[in-house]
């Protein structure tokens, strides 16, 4: 099955909001709906970002699990960007 990627860009915290809830939003959201192998937080030009790593059948189920997560963080940040990536070898292409 193959494995795709969720990269959150995140932004403000809400008011009331956490930030360090803001991954395990993301995480548990995919995680009710299908596998999720690995999750991790890093800072990209200058802003932070949550990735969590998924199984999906394709790209058209894909699609549909990556705004849940987005969703999910939300209610803690501001999420700026959602990007969808699907592992193709050892490169991470972005999903059309």
């Amino acid at each position: 099955m193959p494995s795709y990627r969720v990269v959150l860009t995140v932004g403000r915290v809400h008011p009331g909001g956490n930030a360090q809830a803001v991954l395990p939003a993301a995480a548990n959201a995919v995680g009710a709906l299908t596998t999720v192998e690995a999750k991790s937080v890093g800072v990209r030009q200058g802003r932070a970002e949550a990735t969590v790593r998924f199984e999906a059948v394709d790209d058209e189920i894909a699609k549909q699990i990556a705004p849940v997560a987005a969703q999910s963080a939300g209610a803690h940040a501001e999420i700026l960007e959602v990007a969808l990536r699907r592992q193709n070898g050892t490169r991470w292409p972005l999903v059309a």
